[in-house]
């Protein structure tokens, strides 16, 4: 028995190291086409590889949206949200569609959108990702488009919802632990 303990704390310290981290600031831009109003703000975003996003804005102050396995929290612009995705098909997707951006698994956002993928280098390195949608639909991103370090680290994401709402995220500052 204190083997078998000894050895899954063992895997336990393994995968905890293994975790990659990242770390950066965010400016985030939200444009509603109908009006033409925007919204900006900003803070900090932590991901931990492979579920974890927590993204601490400083303005507005006391804004934040994290996802924590199945779960995703916010708290924006006062309306506060706890949500087991597991049980919610479009905030499920919402998650994957960030954590898969920043993790760079470019195609697994492409088939969760229905989206056709075109990548194109960077001159400098790196890439830039534009992800079509195939249909229009109800919700959902009609498009999306992240940009990447030669590292794989995102510095550039914009989505455009079917329904007339961009959000436009530059990350700066990137650290990887």
């Amino acid at each position: 028995m204190r083997k078998l303990l000894t050895l899954i704390a063992a895997l336990a310290v393994a995968a905890a190291a293994s975790a990659q981290t990242v770390e950066g600031s965010f400016v985030q831009t939200k444009t509603i086409k109908a009006s033409g109003r925007s919204f900006v703000s900003k803070g900090n975003l932590t991901y931990t590889a492979p579920d974890q996003l927590s993204m601490i804005f400083s303005d507005p102050d006391g804004d934040y949206l994290i996802i924590d396995g199945p779960f995703l929290r916010s708290d924006l612009n006062g309306t506060a949200m706890d949500i087991d995705t597991s049980r919610n098909t479009q905030m499920r997707n919402l998650k994957n569609t960030l954590l898969n951006c920043i993790a760079g698994n470019v195609e697994k956002v492409a088939a969760d959108n229905d989206a056709d993928l075109v990548s194109k280098p960077k001159s400098g390195g790196g890439r830039t990702v534009t992800l079509t949608a195939r249909k229009t639909a109800a919700r959902g991103y009609s498009r999306i488009v992240i940009e990447y370090r030669p590292d794989g680290l995102m510095t550039y994401m914009l989505l455009e919802e079917f329904g007339g709402v961009s959000t436009e995220m530059k990350i700066s500052n990137i650290k990887k632990h």
